[in-house]
């Protein structure tokens, strides 16, 4: 993962500047270690996350993550600049999938400050960001909006 190498603030930023972008490689041991655990003895359930099988009969014709795993890769980009209380008070992040994201793939999420503005005095940033896998195919696109704190 890349690191902050400059001190990032509202003035600092400018439309157009490129995020740092954030690469992950996914593999169906991921997908599974992603599962929300309640209960070790539970069984779990068959999906299309989980289940290679089950899977096979399914829309993508085999296992995929979850949207809810893909939008906590996109945010582990955002916060190589922004914190994750730069979500609280009005921002927010939203994700959609355009072509599944399964084992094997190694996909690439990049970004840009779409837009600045300071609205009932708090300063807003809005990013666009794609995911693109090692074939250089869209996988999703996200939307985040943060409130900076300076």
């Amino acid at each position: 993962m890349a690191t902050n190498t400059k001190t990032i603030t509202f003035d600092t930023i400018q439309v157009g500047d490129e995020l740092p972008s954030f690469e992950i490689d996914e593999t169906q041991d991921t997908i599974n270690g992603a599962r929300l655990i309640e209960d070790h003895d539970q069984e779990i359930p068959r999906n299309i996350h989980t289940d290679p099988e089950f899977a096979k009969e399914g829309l993508f014709a085999g296992t995929v993550n979850a949207g809810i795993t893909t939008m906590a890769y996109v945010n582990q980009m955002l916060e190589q600049w922004f914190p994750a209380s730069h979500f609280y008070d009005g921002g927010s992040l939203i994700f959609k999938a355009i072509d599944p994201f399964r084992p094997g793939d190694t996909v690439t999420f990049t970004g840009k400050i779409a837009d600045k503005r300071e609205e009932d005095g708090k300063k807003i940033v809005d990013c666009k960001i794609e995911g693109h896998n090692q074939l250089g195919k869209i996988m999703g696109v996200a939307e985040a909006t943060l409130v900076l704190q300076n």
